[in-house]
């Protein structure tokens, strides 16, 4: 009984680290929101892309390619 709750608890302190992933990153990306105070600056991605925060036709903040 102890290891299985010895091997929950480690279990359970590990699970944070699993769940972050590349994709998870707060950098900007295409089709991702913006603030919008962030409105009408450029920006690069992790490829190297350049965006500019744009209102959609929703008039939304979003980042698209430029």
């Amino acid at each position: 009984m102890r290891t299985l709750a010895a091997a929950l608890a480690l279990a359970l302190l590990a699970a944070p680290a699993f769940a972050r992933t590349r994709s998870s990153s707060k950098s900007p990306r295409a089709g991702g929101y913006c603030a919008k105070s962030a409105v009408g600056t450029t920006t690069t991605d992790s490829k190297g892309n350049a965006l500019e925060c744009k209102a959609d036709k929703r008039g939304r903040a979003r980042w698209m390619k430029k």
